[in-house]
């Protein structure tokens, strides 16, 4: 215990020589400064004692600029022009406004967002906390206030009418804010999921039911196709449509009409016809149902079949007659020379055992089958 006394008292014998030591310093430094302070004149006093004071308000100013411009300073990369005088001005809160070239001046307050200019209109949409109102792309001026209408969710317009949502109904509306088509469809789930934009194509509009199935309506909000299919894509140029019904393909005329039911593979709309896509099979039509090429794929991939050993006992192999084509990540068999199928493309996987002899994965069981070059199956594995 006495020792550790003694270690205590030297520890703060140390300290106190340190802090006597400080202040002697202290106040010797003090003495040079106010010696040094005192020969100066009265000009180079006054120029130290401004340049103290102005570096902590510089300091402070920087520090009040830079939360300033966190908050309400420009960030530029979210500008974007609305047309070749209206601009929109993103800001650091993540705000934007919409400014004039031409009158140099902010045409709205800070919105939440503004939405890109339409391909054939002069109005697009802006946003405000759960409110859609409308802007004029080329004043950069509101026509329809969000505030003052209450709408929860707007679309661009498309031949002269806009979908708006009002108490979860959906409705369209002109230009002058009049409603065309009353608030009658469901906002559903699935319309969440897949944002048809609610857009008019030579006067019809794809739309959903209460359940979430998809159908057309025109430009008076009757259904011109009933609700019926998972999917409905926007027209081709041709004006065909693509349906989807549990992931089957079909197509509708551009008035409505069902040219394929919703029972094909896949379907593509081409500019002259159609490739049509059904049980390990492709080929194209044209627009009267006219075939037009009985035999397409996806791609094709040699085929090799061993053919005895090398030297070395490695396993020799030579080019078949004979391709592997693909249909929708499904496999047949073809002739390579005569390009001519000689099954359908049903299968996962396909190999060569010879000259003359497959073996095919059925794509459901997994199971091989061994096919011959007429393509019979001849054995199960």
């Amino acid at each position: 215990m006495k020792r550790l006394t003694q270690i205590f008292q030297a520890l703060l014998g140390v300290a106190a020589l340190i802090l006597t030591a400080l202040i002697a310093a202290g106040r010797l430094a003090w003495r040079t400064i106010r010696n040094w302070w005192k020969k100066r004149s009265k000009w180079v006093r006054r120029s130290i004692a401004t340049i103290l004071i102005l570096i902590p308000v510089g300091f402070m100013a920087l520090i009040a600029y830079a939360y300033y411009d966190s908050e309400y300073g420009r960030w530029y990369w979210k500008d974007n022009y609305l047309s070749k005088n209206v601009e929109v001005h993103g800001f650091q809160d993540y705000k934007v406004r919409v400014y004039n070239y031409c009158t140099g001046k902010y045409t709205t307050p800070k919105v939440n967002w503004v939405a890109d200019s339409p391909t054939n209109d002069s109005l697009t949409v802006y946003a405000i906390p759960n409110k859609r109102g409308y802007i004029n792309i080329n004043n950069g001026k509101i026509v329809i206030d969000a505030e003052a209408n209450n709408y929860r969710k707007a679309w661009v317009f498309s031949e002269g009418l806009a979908a708006v949502i009002k108490e979860g109904k959906i409705g369209f509306i002109n230009a002058e804010n009049e409603i065309v088509i009353p608030f009658q469809f469901d906002y559903t789930d699935k319309c969440r999921m897949y944002d048809f934009g609610y857009l008019f194509h030579d006067g019809y509009c794809i739309m959903t039911n209460k359940d979430g199935d998809l159908g057309l309506i025109n430009t008076t909000g009757k259904w011109v196709v009933e609700p019926a299919y998972d999917e409905i894509w926007a027209p081709h140029e041709s004006g065909y449509r693509i349906i989807v019904d549990n992931s089957k393909h079909g197509v509708l005329d551009s008035r409505g009409n069902v040219v394929y039911p919703a029972e094909y593979g896949y379907v593509d709309v081409l500019s002259d016809g159609f490739v049509l896509t059904k049980g390990g099979k492709k080929w194209q039509v044209d627009f009267e149902g006219n075939i037009v090429q009985p035999f397409m794929f996806d791609g094709t991939y040699y085929l090799n079949y061993p053919i005895g050993y090398n030297e070395c006992g490695d396993i020799q192999y030579a080019f078949a007659d004979y391709a592997k084509y693909e249909v929708m990540n499904r496999y047949g068999i073809m002739n390579r020379i005569t390009g001519t199928p000689i099954t359908l493309a049903l299968y996962s996987d396909i190999n060569m055992l010879s000259k003359d002899l497959f073996e095919v994965q059925d794509s459901e069981s997994y199971d091989w089958y061994l096919v011959d070059t007429n393509g019979n199956v001849v054995s199960k594995k």
